[in-house]
């Protein structure tokens, strides 16, 4: 009997919309699949093999003493910059709600659980990768499934991308780099 099919997993793998995050997504599925995974095993949450798809969304705010009018997203009236910065956050928050929803559908019939959860970050790849390590320490997760380089530009040329990096250096979960 193999032994692989003995064991239950709960996968975490960030997403930020590059090839190789759904690459990372792709394999995850794949290893689930691998230990005959099924979502319907057990009623007992704990004791199925799952994956969770997680964003961080940058947040963004308005450096101080910095305020202009602008013209609004959703009337076209003008508004504060901070009332603009607030639409634009919402705005990019729904976008990745249903980006999450997509993704989530696009897999459904792979057989494995799949949830997904949008975690709120900044844009520095260190703050992003200690909020998927929070998340995951969290959710008990026994591993993190990640891309090797993501949307970032100057990683690009690098073989491990910034918050991969990250990830891997501060972890205290297995991570697992997919190139």
């Amino acid at each position: 009997m193999n032994q692989l099919h003995n064991i239950t997993m709960k996968i975490l793998v960030p997403v930020d919309g590059s090839d190789q995050s759904i690459k990372a997504l792709e394999y995850a599925i794949y290893l689930l699949k691998l230990t005959g995974a099924n979502s319907n095993s057990s009623k007992n949450e704990k004791d199925f093999n799952k994956i969770i798809i997680v964003n961080v969304l940058p947040h963004f705010h308005v450096p101080l003493g910095f305020e202009k009018p602008m013209k609004s997203m959703k009337t076209g009236k003008t508004i504060s910059l901070s009332e603009y910065i607030t639409e634009m956050n919402e705005m990019l928050k729904n976008e990745w709600i249903e980006r999450l929803s997509e993704i989530e559908k696009k897999y459904a019939d792979s057989g494995i659980s799949i949830q997904t959860q949008l975690l709120e970050g900044s844009h520095s790849s260190r703050t992003i990768a200690d909020s998927i390590v929070k998340f995951s320490n969290q959710e008990q997760a026994d591993l993190i499934v990640v891309g090797n380089v993501g949307l970032g530009g100057i990683s690009k040329i690098k073989a491990l991308g910034s918050v991969s990096r990250n990830l891997v250096e501060i972890s205290n979960r297995p991570v697992l780099v997919v190139h």
